[in-house]
C-alpha cells in the first residue's frame, strides 16, 4: 500500500522541474541581447570575444529558450515594468 503523502517521480517530472528552473533563471538583459546579436550578425567578432562571456551567453539563451517554450514574456521591459 503506499503512502497517500508520497510521489514517485518520472522522467518527464524531473525535466519539466528542470526546464522550469532554468526558464524562472531568465531575466532579460541588454547585455546579453547585444552578445546574441553579435554572434548571429558578426561571428568573426564573437569568436574572439572571452570565453567567459561566451558561456554566459550560453546560459542566458538556453534560460531564455525555457521560458519561451514556457510562453513567458521574453521581450525588453518597458519603463512601466521596471
Amino acid at each position: 500500500m503506499s503512502n497517500p503523502g508520497s510521489f514517485t517521480y518520472t522522467y518527464e517530472d524531473r525535466a519539466t522541474a528542470k526546464l522550469r528552473l532554468r526558464a524562472d533563471s531568465f531575466q532579460y538583459d541588454s547585455t546579453m541581447e547585444h552578445l546574441a546579436e553579435m554572434k548571429r550578425d558578426r561571428p568573426e567578432q564573437y569568436d574572439q570575444m572571452n570565453p567567459l562571456s561566451r558561456i554566459s551567453l550560453g546560459h542566458y539563451e538556453i534560460a531564455k529558450a525555457a521560458a519561451v517554450q514556457l510562453g513567458r514574456n521574453v521581450s525588453a521591459p518597458t519603463d512601466r515594468e521596471v
